[in-house]
């Protein structure tokens, strides 16, 4: 019914397209032996992409490590009373109260800042944590797309946490010590964090994503409808760039009060941004904000970044020309936990 464990599968489902890489095993050290995109259309075709590619004869599922990403995600930062956070009910209220969730329909996990620890396993609670998890339907959602895709996961994770850790484990391996925006740029929403060697110094989500910009771009190309400016704004077939402030100004406008609001309260300044989620055929948005922002791409050596976490890549498996799309799957292969305190010893 299972596919061998021997190899390893690591599977970032996003969008339209799902990302793969078949290693040589699931925990480091392993080596990347394929890299593949597989388009999220019918399910019996990605199951057979799937199926091919682990090695699973007929039916069978194959494991892997699989990251989500739930429209109603919670990844944010959340002021607690230590005190209170053993008794029953407290958590869930707070975050009910304080995030304007309903904590009972969410499956949540508390971790810390730093380096995403258990808080169980602490002797002393932050007063600030971070509050991971998705609302637990959605999580079902998931886990039943992926029996359909014909994979079976054997750790199931929302992508936006393993890829904060991987972020955070780049900047510390590369001694970077200027903060970093990141954004993931998702249909409705855009989910912002600012994060730094040490931790996640901010945590928001800003009500406009792609489809906000599908209005903008008829409205400017006078074309006849909606649908004719999604098919155009995806179609790789015409130049964005000129257009990206015009087209993303109500992001700049938070994204702005945000930054200028961090760098007045910190005294330190935000001068690189990475924007994962992006289909490559939009790549372009990035640049434009970089720009704007007055920014650089954050840019990484995957090669030097996996190796230091016993990664490597088989011959023929080119990491550091991927598109930033690629960014979120290489970060689930990672094991951040306790990386903060260990850099910090």
């Amino acid at each position: 019914m299972f596919g061998s464990k021997s190899k390893g599968l690591f599977f970032d489902l996003a969008g339209d397209t799902a990302l793969v890489a078949k290693t040589t095993g699931m925990i480091a050290p392993f080596v990347i032996e394929e890299l593949r995109e597989i388009p999220i259309g019918d399910p019996a075709e990605v199951a057979e992409a799937v199926r091919t590619m682990a090695g699973v004869r007929g039916s069978g599922y194959a494991t892997a490590c699989c990251g989500i990403y739930p429209n109603g995600r919670v990844v944010s930062r959340l002021a607690i009373d230590p005190r209170k956070l053993r008794d029953e009910g407290y958590l869930a209220q707070h975050a009910t109260d304080t995030l304007k969730i309903e904590a009972a329909s969410h499956t949540l996990v508390p971790i810390t800042i730093a380096d995403g620890a258990d808080l169980g396993g602490l002797r002393s609670v932050p007063k600030e944590i971070l509050i991971c998890g998705a609302p637990s339907a959605e999580i079902l959602g998931f886990q039943n797309r992926l029996l359909e895709y014909g994979l079976f996961p054997e750790r199931l994770e929302v992508g936006t946490i393993a890829t904060i850790g991987g972020l955070m484990s780049q900047l510390r391996v590369t001694d970077n010590k200027s903060p970093l925006l990141l954004l993931e740029i998702g249909t409705e929403s855009t989910s912002v964090f600012v994060l730094t060697r040490d931790g996640v110094d901010i945590s928001r989500s800003v009500q406009f994503g792609i489809s906000s910009m599908i209005p903008l771009v008829q409205k400017e190309l006078a074309l006849k409808d909606e649908e004719s400016a999604r098919k155009l704004f995806f179609s790789n077939s015409f130049d964005f760039t000129g257009m990206g402030p015009q087209l993303t100004k109500r992001l700049l406008r938070e994204l702005q009060a945000s930054i200028g609001f961090y760098e007045v309260q910190t005294g330190q300044s935000i001068n690189q941004i990475c924007c994962t989620l992006l289909p490559s055929k939009v790549g372009w948005l990035q640049r434009t904000l970089a720009d704007v922002l007055g920014m650089k791409v954050h840019a990484v050596d995957h090669v030097a970044w996996l190796k230091s976490m016993g990664i490597e890549a088989a011959a023929g498996v080119q990491l550091n020309d991927l598109p930033p799309v690629w960014t979120s799957l290489l970060c689930l292969m990672g094991d951040y936990t306790g990386t903060a305190n260990e850099a910090a010893a």
